[in-house]
C-alpha cells in the first residue's frame, strides 16, 4: 500500500501538470498584429536530408513555389544520403542554380545537428526558415512569419502549428494525430501562453541567426537538437513567437517497429538535456520559480513511463495480496489506500480533459469530433505498447548511451499527399 501510494503521487505530479497545461491552453494567448517589413530581409532555408528520395521533392517543389522574392532566398540541402536521393538533390540544383545548394557529406557526423550546424555556416540569410524533407509549408509561410521577427528583435524564432497529413490506412498514424493535436493545441499553446518552457518543435519554423550563432549553433551531444537549442535560447533570455493559424503538416508514423524508434530517441533526448542542462535551469533568472518546476517536470515527463510501468505491477501484487472487499471499500479506512484513490482521480481525468481539449480545437463538427473516441482509444493501446521502450530510453539518455539518430522512415504517398491538413480538418 505505501509503495502503491508513493508511485500514485509521483504519477499525479505530470497529471496535475497535464491540467495545468490544459487550463492556460483555453487562455490562448494570440500572437500580435503585425506590418510587413519594409524592405524584406534575405532568408535561406535549411533542409537535412538522409535518404528521403520518397519526399524530399514534394518539398523542395513547395519551397520553390514560396511567395516570396527569389533574389531574397536561398535553399541549402544539407544531404547524407547514400541512396538515389543524392542524385534527385542534384538535378534540382541544376534547374535552379541560383536558388537550391547542395552540401553532401560523405559521413552523418552529427546527425541532424550537425547537418543543421553545416547549413547555419554555409547561410547567408539573416533568418532561417527549417523544414525536415516530409513537410509541406504553405506558399504564404515566410510573408506571414518574417514580421513577427522584424518587427520583435527580442525574438529567436517564429513556429507555426506543428500538424499531420492524413493517412486514413494505418490506425498507427490516426492515434498519433490525436497526440500531435494534444501538442500544438494543448502543450505549444500553453507554452506561449504563460511563457514556460520553449520547445520548438523541429521543423516548420524561422530563426535568426545571430540568435542561432549566439548560443553556439546546433549541438549534437543529445538526440533531441531542437529541444537542447531551445533550452539554451531561453536561458540567454530570447522569446519566441507561436502562431497555431499557420501550419507545416507533416507525415506520422506509419507502424509500431517506426514508431518505437521515434519515442525512444525523444525519450532519450529529453533525459540527455535534463541531464545537460539541469543546473543551468534550477539558477537561470530568466525564469520563475514556477517556470523552473514546469520545467523540471516537463523534462522528466518520460520518467513517467518507468512509473507507470512499477505501478502496474504494483497494481497486479495488490490484487493478489488483498481480498476484493478491501479492494472495493477498504479507501474508507485506510489513509494509504484514501491517498491512492485521490491521487488516481488526477491521474485518471488529466489526459482525457488534454484530448477533449485537442479534439475541439482541431476538430469541426460534433459527429466528427465524437468518431475521434476511436482516436483516443487506439493512441491508449500504443501508450500501453511503447511504455517500457520509453522507460529504457530515460535510462539510456541519462547514461549517455543513446548516442544513434534514428531517422523516421518517410512514405510520401499519393494518398498523403491528397490529404494535406490545415490548422483544423
Amino acid at each position: 500500500m505505501v509503495l502503491s501510494a508513493a508511485v500514485s503521487g509521483l504519477l499525479a505530479i505530470y497529471a496535475v501538470h497535464l491540467w495545468m497545461l490544459t487550463l492556460f491552453a483555453f487562455r490562448r494567448r494570440r500572437p500580435p498584429a503585425v506590418s510587413p517589413p519594409s524592405v524584406w530581409p534575405f532568408v535561406s532555408v535549411n533542409v537535412p536530408v538522409y535518404n528521403e528520395k520518397s519526399v524530399v521533392s514534394r518539398l523542395l517543389d513547395s519551397v520553390i513555389a514560396i511567395d516570396y522574392p527569389h533574389d531574397k532566398l536561398e535553399i541549402i540541402v544539407v544531404d547524407d544520403s547514400n541512396d538515389e536521393t543524392t542524385a534527385l538533390l542534384h538535378s534540382y540544383e541544376e534547374r535552379y542554380p541560383e536558388l537550391v545548394t547542395v552540401i553532401h557529406r560523405e559521413r552523418r557526423e552529427g546527425f541532424k545537428a550537425g547537418a543543421l550546424q553545416m547549413a547555419l555556416v554555409r547561410s547567408k540569410g539573416e533568418f532561417l526558415a527549417l523544414f525536415d524533407a516530409d513537410h509541406l509549408p504553405p506558399s504564404d509561410f515566410l510573408r506571414r512569419m518574417i514580421p513577427y521577427l522584424c518587427s520583435d528583435n527580442t525574438i529567436a524564432f517564429a513556429q507555426v502549428c506543428p500538424t499531420y497529413l492524413h493517412d486514413g490506412n494505418s490506425w498507427v498514424a490516426r492515434a498519433l494525430s490525436l497526440g500531435m493535436d494534444a501538442y500544438a493545441f494543448v502543450d505549444q499553446e500553453a507554452r506561449f501562453t504563460a511563457n514556460l518552457l520553449t520547445h520548438f518543435s523541429g521543423s516548420g519554423g524561422v530563426f535568426r541567426r545571430t540568435a542561432v550563432i549566439g548560443v553556439g549553433g546546433w549541438n549534437s551531444q543529445t538526440l533531441a537538437e531542437d529541444l537542447d537549442l531551445s533550452i539554451r535560447l531561453r536561458l540567454n533570455g530570447w522569446g519566441y513567437m507561436y502562431d497555431d493559424s499557420i501550419s507545416c503538416p507533416g507525415e506520422a508514423p506509419t507502424s509500431f517497429p517506426i514508431l518505437r524508434q521515434q519515442q525512444f530517441r525523444w525519450a532519450s533526448g529529453f533525459s540527455g538535456c535534463l541531464k545537460k542542462y539541469l543546473w543551468n535551469l534550477l539558477g537561470t533568472k530568466q525564469m520563475s520559480p514556477v517556470q523552473k518546476v514546469e520545467a523540471m517536470i516537463y523534462l522528466t515527463g518520460y520518467a513517467a513511463s518507468p512509473l507507470i510501468a512499477v505501478g502496474v505491477v504494483l497494481a497486479v501484487l495488490y490484487c493478489l495480496v488483498f481480498p476484493l472487499d478491501f479492494i472495493l471499500n477498504g479507501f474508507r479506512y485506510n489513509a494509504f489506500t484514501t491517498f491512492t484513490v485521490l491521487m488516481s482521480a488526477f491521474i485518471y481525468t488529466a489526459p482525457l480533459a488534454l484530448f477533449a481539449v485537442a479534439v475541439f480545437r482541431s476538430t469541426e463538427g460534433w459527429f466528427r469530433r465524437i468518431k475521434r473516441v476511436v482516436d483516443l482509444i487506439y493512441l491508449g493501446t500504443l501508450s500501453i505498447g511503447i511504455f517500457l521502450t520509453s522507460a529504457r530510453a530515460v535510462f539510456h539518455g541519462f547514461l549517455n548511451k543513446a548516442t544513434y539518430f534514428y531517422r523516421t522512415p518517410k512514405r510520401g504517398d499519393a494518398a498523403q499527399r491528397r490529404n494535406a491538413r490545415g490548422g483544423a480538418e
